[in-house]
C-alpha cells in the first residue's frame, strides 16, 4: 500500500484545486468482451486556437460502475484531437457509477468548435476487478487457517 495525494479541480477545471491524501494500492483487472462506443459531443461552441488545450463541456457520458474508457484514436474532428475526458471533484473509484462532463480538446487548426460536434469517440470495456492482498497477507491468512 502507498500513501498518495490526490490533486483534482473541485468545482471548474482551471478553477480551486482540492487536495485529498489517501493510502492507494495497485491492482489488476480483467476486460469483458462486450464493450461500447460513446461519443463525446460538445456541449458549448467554444474559440480555439493552434498548440492551445482547452477545456470543452460535454454532454454526459455515464460509466457505469466497474468500466473503464480507453480512446479511439481516430481523429474525429477536424480542428483538432481530445487528449482527455475529465469530470471535476474527487475523483471516484471504478467500482462507482461515474459521469464525464468535459474534453480536454488539443486544436491543430484555429477555428471554433459548435455545439452538438462530435469531438471524438471512446471505448467503454466492462472491467473484473483483480484485487492483490498486501504483500504477505496470502501468507498470513493461509497459515491461520491450514496449521499443521
Amino acid at each position: 500500500m502507498t500513501k498518495i495525494e490526490l490533486v483534482c479541480w473541485k468545482d471548474k477545471i482551471g478553477g480551486e484545486i482540492e487536495r485529498q491524501v489517501t493510502d492507494a494500492f495497485s491492482y489488476g483487472f480483467t476486460v469483458g468482451s462486450h464493450g461500447e462506443w460513446e461519443m463525446a459531443i460538445a456541449k458549448e461552441d467554444k474559440e480555439v486556437s493552434k498548440n492551445e488545450l482547452m477545456n470543452i463541456k460535454i454532454e454526459d457520458i455515464e460509466l457505469p460502475p466497474k468500466a473503464i474508457v480507453l480512446p479511439c484514436i481516430i481523429m474525429r474532428h477536424a480542428l483538432g484531437i481530445v487528449s482527455s475526458l475529465a469530470a471535476v471533484g474527487q475523483p471516484k473509484g471504478v467500482e462507482e457509477k461515474r459521469v464525464l462532463n468535459e474534453a480536454i480538446f488539443q486544436p491543430m487548426f484555429d477555428g471554433k468548435v459548435s455545439k452538438g460536434e462530435l469531438l471524438c469517440v471512446v471505448n467503454i470495456l466492462y472491467a473484473a476487478v483483480e484485487r492483490r492482498l498486501a504483500r504477505g497477507a496470502a501468507e498470513k491468512w493461509l497459515r491461520e487457517r491450514y496449521k499443521y
